[in-house]
């Protein structure tokens, strides 16, 4: 595909710990050379997407890639409240230090991100405004982070209305769509044998061969992200479509970055090598 003279947006898909082969992906594009005009991003996507558009992705990258559970137990201020079990601020107080550049215009990068309005079932969108409010809103899945609340509208995961943001970079003005899913491979049988994993070490309370509520809600996030992908994508089809191998990575799994930001970056080599997968083709 010629890219020359194109106007070339990067659609960022939600997948929790899987967005770490978005790194993967972004890295590959650097080094084939294709240049990045527009991003979105909807939940993990809008996270690395906002990163990368501020020019902070290698930060990031050192962040992932050291990622032990000694070092995520601190972000984790578990509160079983009334909204939700995570309050959230320690994790947003690590995306403010990754994100030194506050404004959404002000980006090297023009940026969307996609959240939820939990009330209506709104898409909203970010394309101004706070960046720190943006990225922790479309992040903000349903019963693990507490929704903010923003414009008098209380805000969750974009996930459950557009997990793959194709649509809003046509709207941006993009002439070519590459859109990164990161839940088409997904296998809840082949996550459940994922050993050593983050719920395994919050759930040890629970014990036998059944599945925890973080697994069932892991689960089910992932089936209906991959049901409304697939069906949107008939409706707004990527010029290239890049579908990481990671149905064995749980939603949790910040510990396997590495291998992610690998299989991440062998996708979009793949993908650039495949004819079958570019528009038109």
């Amino acid at each position: 595909m010629d890219f020359s003279n194109k106007k070339i947006g990067l659609a960022l898909g939600g997948g929790s710990a899987r967005g770490c082969a978005h790194i993967g992906v972004i890295r590959a594009l650097e080094k084939a050379g294709v240049p990045i005009h527009l991003i979105s991003g909807t939940s993990i996507g809008s996270l690395v997407g906002g990163i990368y558009a501020g020019g902070n992705l290698d930060e990031l990258e050192n962040i992932a890639k050291g990622i032990t559970w000694n070092k995520i137990v601190p972000y984790l201020d578990i509160r079983i409240q009334r909204q939700a079990l995570l309050k959230g601020q320690k994790a947003t107080d690590l995306i403010d230090k990754l994100t030194p550049i506050k404004q959404i215009e002000d980006l090297q990068i023009p940026f969307c991100a996609v959240a939820t309005d939990v009330e209506n079932g709104d898409e909203i969108t970010f394309k101004k405004g706070p960046l720190l409010d943006a990225i922790r809103a479309s992040i903000s899945l349903p019963a693990i982070f507490t929704p903010p609340k923003i414009n008098n509208r209380y805000l969750v995961d974009g996930g459950l209305v557009n997990p793959l943001p194709i649509n809003v970079l046509r709207d941006m003005g993009a002439d070519i769509v590459i859109a990164v899913d990161l839940n088409h491979h997904f296998s809840s049988k082949d996550s459940g044998n994922s050993k050593q994993t983050f719920p395994d070490k919050i759930k040890n309370w629970l014990s036998g061969d059944d599945p925890s509520i973080i697994d069932i809600l892991g689960w089910s996030v992932n089936i209906m992200q991959d049901q409304i992908t697939r069906k949107n994508l008939m409706t707004y089809p990527a010029d290239i479509l890049i579908q990481p191998k990671l149905g064995h990575i749980l939603g949790a799994d910040f510990h396997k970055a590495q291998e992610m930001i690998d299989e991440g970056f062998r996708a979009v080599e793949e993908a650039l090598e495949t004819p079958t997968l570019l528009k038109g083709k």
